[in-house]
C-alpha cells in the first residue's frame, strides 16, 4: 500500500538542517514499513489515504490552505522536534472545533511503523463499513425483546443503511424455484447426499442471494423461523454459504449480531460464528456456545442434520479448531461491546442443543464474570484469533464521533 505523504514546515532559521534530518527520518520509517507492505510516497495523489508530516511549528496556516482537500480523518505525523508536536495539537484542536476527527502519530521509526499499520487497518475497515447497506428481511424474532435497534441511530452512528425488506419479498423469490449458480455445488451435494431438504435449502439460498443483489447488500439478518412454517426448511445452509462468500448473514432478525459480525469481517476479513451461550460449567468456568449454522470454512467433520428446535430442514454440525478465539458482541444500545478472549477446548455433541457446539475456556478468571455482567442479548459472535484490539479501535472511532 502506498500512502500519500504531505510535508509542511515553516522554519524562521535559514540555516536550519531539519530538512536533511527529516529526509533521513522518512527513509528510516519506510524501511520499517517495508515489513508491513506500506510505503510513504510524496505526491501520491491517487492514494486513498494521506499522512500530513508536520515538520515544524508555524505549519498551521499551510495546513489551513490544504485541509479541505484532505481525506478524512486527518492523520498527522510528528518527529516531536522543532515544535512539530505543539503544531499538531493546535491543528487537532482547530479540527475539533469544526467537529472533525484527527489522529496524531509520533515516536521512533519502529514505533511509528506499527502505529501507521494499525491506523491503515482502521481506515480500511472504516471504509468497508461506512455507506454500506445491510438488509433486515422480516422483523426480528418475537423472542428478541431486548435486541431491537433504531435504523436512524445506526445510520447516525455508523453511516450504515439498514433496509427493511418484507418477508413476502423473499418468499416470492423462493417460490420461483430457481437455483442460481451455486459455489462449490459438488461439495454441497456430497455433504447433502440423499438429504430430502437439500434442494429446498438451496432454493432458499438462491432467493436470499437475489435479494442481496437487488438491494446491493453487504449483509443481512433474516427472520428465519418463518421459513420453517412456510417451507418446512431453514436458512441455516444459506447463511453458512453466504458468510463464506463474504456476505454477512445472521439469524432471527438479530441486528446487533449483524452489526457485530459485519465489524468482525471489516477488521479481520474472516467469517465468524453466531452462537448462543447455552451451558455453563461452574466448576471449570467453561461455557458451551451453540447454533445450527456456521460458515463451512470454519469447521471440519461437517454433517447436515436437521434444525434443532424444529427437527426440520438442514442444521449444520461441524467441529471448530481447538485454538484461540475472540468473543465479541455490540450491545443493543450500540454504545459498548462485550470483548472476551478464550480457547476452544472441545466440540461437544450433546443432543438437547443446537447442532454445532463448542466448549470455551476463557483466557482469565474474569471471563465468565464479564460474560455474565454484560448485557448483550442472547447471541455472541465467535472468530478465530485475537482481534480485540482491531475491533476496539474501530468501535472506539465511532464512539468518539460527535
Amino acid at each position: 500500500m502506498k500512502i500519500n505523504l504531505i510535508r509542511l514546515s515553516n522554519s524562521l532559521d535559514p540555516n536550519a538542517n531539519f530538512k536533511k534530518e527529516d529526509d533521513q527520518f522518512i527513509e528510516d520509517l519506510n524501511n520499517e514499513l517495508f515489513d508491513f507492505d506500506i510505503e510513504l510516497v510524496s505526491d501520491k495523489k491517487d492514494s486513498k489515504y494521506s499522512i500530513v508530516f508536520i515538520e515544524t511549528g508555524g505549519s498551521e496556516q499551510h495546513f489551513v490552505k490544504i485541509e479541505k482537500d484532505l481525506p478524512r480523518p486527518i492523520i498527522m505525523l510528528s518527529t516531536c522536534k522543532n515544535n512539530s508536536l505543539p503544531a499538531c495539537f493546535e491543528i487537532k484542536t482547530y479540527l475539533a472545533n469544526k467537529d472533525e476527527d484527527s489522529i496524531i502519530l509520533f515516536g521512533n521509526a519502529q514505533e511509528l511503523a506499527g502505529s501507521i499499520s494499525e491506523t491503515s487497518k482502521l481506515l480500511t475497515a472504516r471504509n468497508y463499513v461506512e455507506g454500506s447497506s445491510l438488509g433486515v428481511i422480516g422483523k426480528p424474532s418475537d423472542w428478541l425483546i431486548a435486541s431491537k435497534v433504531d435504523n436512524n441511530e445506526v445510520k447516525k452512528k455508523f453511516n450504515i443503511n439498514l433496509i427493511d425488506i418484507p418477508s413476502s419479498e423473499l418468499k416470492e423469490e423462493i417460490d420461483k424455484g430457481v437455483l442460481d449458480d451455486i459455489p462449490h455445488l459438488d461439495n454441497i451435494n456430497k455433504l447433502g447426499k440423499d438429504n430430502e431438504y437439500l434442494e429446498g435449502a438451496l432454493r432458499i439460498y438462491s432467493g436470499i442471494k437475489r435479494i442481496v443483489e437487488k438491494y446491493n447488500l453487504k449483509g443481512f439478518t433474516i427472520r428465519c423461523f418463518d421459513l420453517i412454517e412456510e417451507y418446512k426448511n431453514t436458512a441455516c445452509l444459506a447463511l453458512a454459504m453466504l458468510n463464506d462468500e463474504g456476505i454477512i448473514g445472521t439469524c432471527e432478525g438479530d441486528v446487533p449480531s449483524l452489526l457485530t459480525m459485519f465489524f468482525v469481517r471489516a477488521v479481520s476479513e474472516q467469517p465468524s460464528f453466531q452462537a448462543n451461550p447455552s451451558k455453563i460449567d461452574l466448576k471449570t468456568g467453561n461455557v458451551m456456545f451453540a447454533h445450527c449454522t456456521v460458515p463451512l470454512s470454519m469447521v471440519k467433520n461437517i454433517n447436515f442434520m436437521t434444525h434443532f428446535e424444529s427437527g426440520l430442514g438442514i442444521g449444520i454440525r461441524g467441529d471448530l479448531s481447538e485454538r484461540d478465539i475472540s468473543i465479541v458482541k455490540i450491545t443493543p444500545k450500540l454504545d459498548r461491546a462485550l470483548f472476551l478472549n478464550g480457547k476452544i477446548v472441545a466440540n461437544p455433541k450433546l443432543s438437547n442443543y443446537c447442532r454445532t457446539q463448542i466448549e470455551v475456556k476463557f483466557e482469565d478468571d474474569e471471563g465468565l464474570y464479564n460474560l455474565l455482567r454484560e448485557d448483550f442479548g442472547n447471541h455472541v459472535i465467535v472468530v478465530y484469533g485475537n482481534i480485540l484490539n482491531e475491533f476496539l479501535n474501530l468501535l472506539h472511532f465511532y464512539n468518539q464521533k460527535k
